[in-house]
């Protein structure tokens, strides 16, 4: 009886690396490149965001005492806001903390021009605004 049970395992144990070769042949020849596609279009219509690790740190809503109104920053209209508020920016005081690869990445997001954020002052004037607040 031991002697049937050892067989059958053996016999198992071989079907098994018979069918991971096989399927390992098979899945190189017939697999192709297996890497993940990464489109150059985001969900919210633009270009493609530079490099995630520049992206501002965000907030799902806004604090309970509630959003800041973003337009009081010279250079954000009511669209520009919705946009923000859409990407987790709520804040003055989020905006005050951008760098210079956050601004980047926040015009690559939303398309637009290149130093844009800079040349209307955005970060200072939020500085501004929150300590005001």
């Amino acid at each position: 009886m031991v002697e049937v049970a050892s067989q059958i395992v053996i016999c198992l144990a071989a079907a098994a690396f018979i069918g991971f070769l096989i399927g390992f042949i098979i899945g190189r020849a017939f697999g192709g490149d297996r890497r993940p596609v990464y489109s150059s279009v985001t969900s919210h219509g633009g270009a493609a965001a530079g490099n995630i690790y520049n992206k501002p740190l965000i907030r799902s809503s806004p604090r309970p005492t509630g959003k800041d109104k973003l337009q009081d920053i010279e250079g954000i209209d009511k669209e520009m806001e919705n946009k923000l508020n859409s990407l987790g920016i709520f804040h003055f005081d989020q905006i005050a903390k951008w760098n210079a690869k956050n601004c980047h990445w926040v015009e690559e997001y939303f398309t637009l021009e290149d130093n844009q954020i800079k040349e209307e002052n955005w970060v200072e004037q939020a500085k501004k605004l929150s300590k005001i607040i």
